[in-house]
This record gives C-alpha cells, sequence and structure tokens, in this order.
C-alpha cells in the first residue's frame, strides 16, 4: 500500500495506534493552540484531531518519532531481551488495597511505596468513570492512587498527562505505570532527549497480551446483556474475559472471540512486558489473589525492597512453573508479533518502516517554546 506519510494521523487511521498518548503530550501545536486532544466523550479510543490542516503543515514529525508503532525496535522480536534480574510472587498487605485490587494489588502497593519514602513527588495514574471512560491523572494523593487500583483493559491516554506535568513549575519526580506499548513511547522520549523525560523518575510495567478498544467492550458488554454503568471490575483468566457487576453477578465471554476485534497495533506488539520497566507485575503465572514481580533494574529492586522493609509488601520466590509460564506467554506474544508484522509491513511499509528524521528540520534544530519555556527537548 503506497501511503504519503507525513504525521502520525495516517498510522492511526489505518489501525495502527494504541493510544498511549504520547503524541497529544508533545504535539508542536500545543504552541499557541492545542491540536491533539483527548475528549472520551466524543473520541475514547484515539486523539482527537481539532484541525488537520495544521498538522499538514508541520514539519517537525514529532509525533512519527515517539510513536510507539513505528519503527519498533527489531531486538524486541528476540526473546533474550526479555531478562530480569529477580522472579517474586507478590500481594500487597494493605486491605484497602486488597479491597480494590486486581489480583494481588502490588502495582498500587508499590506506588503508594514510591510516594511515602520519596521515590518520587508524584504518580502519574489512570482512573475511570462510571461509564469506564479513562482518565489519566497526576497526583500525590495516597486515596487517589487506591481509588485507581485494577486494570482497565480498554484503550488508555495514560503519557497524555505529561503535557499537563510540563505546565507545572518545579512538578518534581513522577512515577508512571503503563503497559509495554506505553513504556516504549516513553522511552523514545527518552531517547530522543525531550524534556517530559527529566521528571520521569520510576517505570512500572504492566503484563498485555493486548488491550481493546471501549467500542468493542461496549459491544461486547451489549451481548451480554449489560452496559458499563453495571460493571464494577474487569479481568482476564483462563481464556475468557470476566466482567464483576454491581450485583456481585459474573459473566465471562470467550477471549478469542473477543480478540476479533483486536487492532493491528496489539497483534503487532512484541512485548509481554517491558524491558524499560524498573519492575513490571502482572497476573501470568501467579497464584490466585497473588502477582508475578519482576525487578528488572537496580531501582527496581531497592522499591521492592523498601516496601517489604516497610510490611506493604509480602514476597516470596517465584518457582520454576512460573518462570517456565512466563517464558511460554513471552515466546507466544513474540511469535505472533512476528507473524502479524512480516504482514503489516508489507502491505503498510511506507506507515510502520519510516525515517521521520528524514523529513523537516534535524532534531539538532527543533525547539519549541510555550510561556518562555523550552519544552520539547533538552537544551543542546
Amino acid at each position: 500500500m503506497s501511503v504519503k506519510l507525513t504525521n502520525v494521523l495516517t498510522n492511526i487511521d489505518a489501525g495502527f495506534c494504541s493510544f498511549c498518548g504520547a503524541c497529544i503530550a508533545i504535539c508542536p501545536t500545543h504552541v499557541g493552540s492545542k491540536n491533539l486532544d483527548y475528549i472520551p466523550e466524543k473520541s475514547a479510543d484515539k486523539p482527537i484531531v481539532k484541525d488537520s490542516q495544521a498538522c499538514e503543515r508541520c514539519r517537525h514529525t514529532l509525533c512519527m518519532q515517539i510513536c510507539p508503532q513505528i519503527n519498533i525496535p527489531t531486538g524486541l522480536f528476540n526473546v533474550d531481551t526479555y531478562s530480569y534480574r529477580e522472579a517474586y510472587y507478590s500481594r500487597s498487605t494493605m486491605h484497602e488495597v486488597l479491597s480494590r485490587a486486581q489480583d494481588g494489588g502490588t502495582t498500587t502497593t508499590l506506588l503508594l511505596t514510591a510516594l511515602r519514602v520519596g521515590f518520587v513527588d508524584y504518580a502519574i495514574i489512570l482512573k475511570r468513570d462510571d461509564e469506564w471512560y479513562p482518565r489519566p491523572m497526576v497526583t500525590q494523593s495516597e486515596s487517589e492512587v487506591v481509588d485507581a487500583a485494577s486494570s482497565k483493559y480498554i484503550f488508555s491516554p495514560v503519557l497524555a498527562a505529561l503535557y499537563d506535568i510540563m505546565d507545572r513549575i518545579n512538578v518534581g519526580r513522577v512515577a508512571v505505570v503503563g503497559i509495554p506499548c506505553q513504556l516504549r513511547a516513553l522511552e523514545n522520549i527518552r531517547r530522543l532527549e525531550f524534556k517530559h523525560n527529566s521528571t520521569i523518575a520510576l517505570k512500572i510495567g504492566l503484563f498485555c497480551m493486548h488491550s481493546f478498544t471501549r467500542d468493542r467492550m461496549e459491544l461486547i458488554l451489549k451481548e451480554l446483556g449489560t452496559t458499563f454503568k453495571d460493571v464494577v471490575k474487569m479481568n482476564i483468566k483462563k481464556g475468557k474475559l470476566w466482567f464483576t457487576l454491581r450485583d456481585g453477578k459474573m459473566l465471562d465471554y470467550p477471549l478469542k472471540k473477543a480478540e476479533k476485534g483486536l487492532r493491528p497495533a496489539c497483534k503487532q506488539c512484541p512485548e509481554l512486558f517491558s524491558p524499560y520497566a524498573n519492575v513490571n507485575v502482572g497476573s501470568i503465572g501467579a497464584e490466585e489473589n497473588w502477582n508475578s514481580l519482576l525487578i528488572m533494574d537496580s531501582k527496581g529492586k531497592e522499591l521492592v525492597e523498601r516496601a517489604t522493609e516497610m510490611k506493604l509488601l509480602e514476597i516470596k520466590p517465584m518457582n520454576g512453573s512460573g518462570i517456565e509460564t512466563i517464558g511460554k506467554f513471552v515466546n507466544r506474544k513474540i511469535d505472533d508479533a512476528l507473524k502479524h508484522r512480516e504482514l503489516y509491513t508489507k502491505e503498510f511499509q511506507n506507515i510502520l518502516l519510516v525515517t521521520p528524521t528524514k523529513r523537516g528540520r534535524k532534531l539538532s534544530e527543533i525547539l519549541e517554546y510555550r510561556s518562555g519555556r523550552g519544552i520539547y527537548l533538552s537544551p543542546l
């Protein structure tokens, strides 16, 4: 397919958007006006473009350079990339966390630990309303962190919150919780030395096989005879999507059937967990009501040690069965991604395998300002 790629809108229209929110945070047309935005009630599954002509006129290509779906590093399709330092089963000891948690409450507990010991000053969290519209926000509040507990399984523009962070003076250090594609975009922001990266002090990764558009989830709920307003919790276990309703009733839906509506963005993603995270948390390989916890580096190790020292988190070494299960899912996701990637790059080569720096000005020449402060690239 011959497509002239001028900005990230082309791959959004082709389905290669996992709605991480990074392009919303760094769009140069934010100077004086906000062109890319997230307005849940108008577009719950992709960025809203207020003026497409403004995108056509833009010569920066920043959106293309940080998009996690363009030029996915080849190393991520290699199983050897997915190594980790230590593997544990983990579970929160905090009742208020466990009462709202998806499984073992590890992610929320690690965020609370990071705030309490001063590893970070703020956390980017993902809340939702009763209609399950995702609401990214920046907070210092422990109660808001706890309220945001449990997985959503719906595309959520977490990194859009970076735009709000850059509006603050002396925002300090920030923790980000994200699925692999979101942390892949964050790695692009780090690699290209965007100033947004200077605030990121902690990255907690979440295991992810795939996410769904809100529209797709709404159709599934309709098929089950219910609505978002009736759902209080979602989970994926044993090949099924599970929905817990307000009245305590449980509904299930075959995962393979749900996956028929996956976007190409999910199908080409090779990461079960993120090599760019300090720690990764999931349920694959774990016992009931526990998490699998992978420590990726020294910062992640220190965070887990502090959580256990403060008796906020209990851990035990992961057994061989858990490690083997995670390994199987790593291989499964890579194999599936390779199959789809080969197909997609034949049809959409001009979208997925571009070199954005060849277009427009050089990176070293792109310096944008708002309110007298450079916000896009670090001073060179």
